[in-house]
């Protein structure tokens, strides 16, 4: 989704899939493949001394980091708390149990009582077009000032027009006669990832109502967490991703190689 905006490159050679982008800074990710290992990090190391770039690799997950550190301890490391995926358990998400998710359930009975005729529905071909003008109008009243958030909007709209493409799915949700949010997300093993939420919050609690009924719609039984991913230090972000209590935070490391 956000290959245009980091500038992606990609090569394949023999079974190794290699990632690289150069904006906000040159990186590479880890490499992907059957039995990837140093020899595939040394790859790496050459063509960035032969090319002059920094041998960075951006996006380590925690057993990566592991593995990588394990190849070449002399690595430096560093994180920062705006690349941590917020991963919350499915049953809270869904059932926002307790009372530690009051205030949450409080939005939801608004919004349900002052939309009593709202619904929910699976992004189809019947309400796909529909979907698409309203990501791409919420996108011009508030995405115009941050280009992450405008090519957030433009994938949005990519992936909607191209949902088997991308292995992913939509939800909708309606009141007054209206579109006033869209969810899109997949599955990866026992996660389901949210890619993208829009939202119109003219309508009170319309983020919590179509977090809660896209993970209702969407969460298996063989569902256990939910990833709504990182909050790009955004404080008002990260404020609403903290309050729903996630159950960990999936931090994520850039390594320079030694």
């Amino acid at each position: 989704m956000w290959r245009d905006f980091h500038n992606t490159e990609y090569v394949v050679e023999g079974d190794t899939l290699y990632l690289k982008v150069s904006h906000p800074t040159p990186a590479f990710a880890p490499p992907r493949g059957a039995g990837v290992g140093r020899e595939a990090y040394i790859r790496i190391r050459d063509y960035c001394e032969m090319t002059g770039l920094p041998v960075s690799i951006c996006s380590v997950s925690e057993p990566v980091l592991k593995k990588i550190l394990e190849m070449f301890p002399e690595s430096k490391v560093r994180t920062d708390r705006a690349w941590s995926d917020y991963l919350y358990l499915s049953s809270d998400i869904i059932n926002l149990a307790g009372r530690r998710f009051s205030g949450q359930r409080n939005h939801i009975n608004r919004f349900m009582k002052e939309n009593p005729a709202w619904s929910f529905e699976r992004v189809d071909a019947n309400n796909k077009t529909a979907a698409g003008i309203f990501i791409e109008k919420l996108s011009q009243e508030n995405d115009y000032d941050s280009p992450a958030n405008m090519e957030a909007s433009r994938k949005a709209l990519e992936v909607l027009e191209n949902l088997e493409l991308y292995g992913q799915f939509g939800g909708v949700l309606y009141a007054n006669g209206g579109i006033v949010g869209v969810s899109l997300g997949e599955m990866g093993g026992d996660t389901l990832y949210v890619h993208a939420e829009k939202a119109d919050t003219t309508y009170h609690g319309s983020y919590p109502m179509l977090m809660n009924q896209f993970a209702r719609m969407f969460a298996s039984d063989g569902t256990k967490f939910i990833n709504r991913e990182e909050d790009d230090g955004i404080e008002g972000l990260r404020i609403s991703k903290m309050s729903y209590h996630p159950t960990a935070l999936l931090d994520k490391y850039m390594v320079e190689i030694k």
